[in-house]
């Protein structure tokens, strides 16, 4: 199992000792692993915003160091499976700040939005988790290289969108936001999978139980990325209902 995947292959054999005795993962300790970083992401998000009653202007330079240091933590914690454990909390209880100011700024312009999105969000979860369970879709080559592909070509054409967009000074139409944000949660689905297929490896292929904290911090941090971008989605079609 660990030769289908170079990149946890890659992994093990610089960063474990596999003649070493340990404990393995499993799939509970990931779960519970991923509850764990979804929680601080909650914490963060209800600090963040005790802080922005408190001190609003306190609570401004707030978002702004945990758009930086979620950036660092991220990186560190993708990269290290050993460091994942700390730089993954410490990641999920950053962006919990701006995940919670979003929600509040949406749940403002567009009442009850945040509600659908999580709701949302675990449907489109149970469906990714379903087609990847059943074999419907398969994470293999052909697959990854199609999700670097699609990513790539995502990310350039964004930037070159928005740098036209910008020379020109033209706005972003409702139906454009729309369209951009439902191809990002399209893309988020596909990470899912990717997640689903690593946390599969992780355990099937007898990887050290340390590894737990790094395959459940993939998972947290795509099911993050996906809510965002679904909220965004459902609070521009009811703010424009209303």
């Amino acid at each position: 199992m660990r030769n289908q995947n170079l990149v946890y292959k890659k992994l093990f054999n610089t960063t474990f000792d596999e003649t070493a005795s340990y404990e393995a993962a499993s799939y509970s300790g990931i779960a519970k692993k991923t509850f764990l970083y979804l929680g601080m992401v909650v914490l963060g998000a209800f600090l963040g915003i005790a802080l922005g009653m408190v001190n609003a202007s306190a609570y401004l330079g707030l978002i702004i160091t945990s758009s930086f240091l979620t950036f660092v933590f991220s990186i560190v914690a993708m990269t290290s499976p050993r460091l994942s454990k700390v730089f993954g909390i410490l990641y999920c209880l950053f962006e919990g700040v701006s995940v919670g100011f979003v929600s509040m700024v949406y749940s403002a312009v567009a009442g009850g939005a945040v509600l659908v999105a999580l709701l949302s969000t675990l449907s489109v979860f149970a469906i990714v988790t379903t087609l990847f369970v059943t074999n419907i879709v398969k994470v293999n080559s052909k697959f990854i290289r199609f999700l670097v592909t699609f990513s790539i070509s995502f990310i350039v054409s964004m930037a070159i969108f928005m740098l036209i967009m910008a020379v020109s000074g033209q706005k972003y139409s409702i139906s454009l936001c729309l369209g951009i944000s439902a191809i990002t949660v399209f893309l988020a689905s596909l990470y899912l999978l990717m997640d689903l297929d690593n946390i599969r490896v992780v355990v099937e292929g007898g990887y050290p139980k340390e590894m737990e904290w790094y395959a459940a911090f993939g998972l947290a941090f795509t099911l993050v990325w996906l809510y965002i971008e679904i909220l965004r989605i459902v609070a521009v079609i009811f703010a424009d209902r209303n």
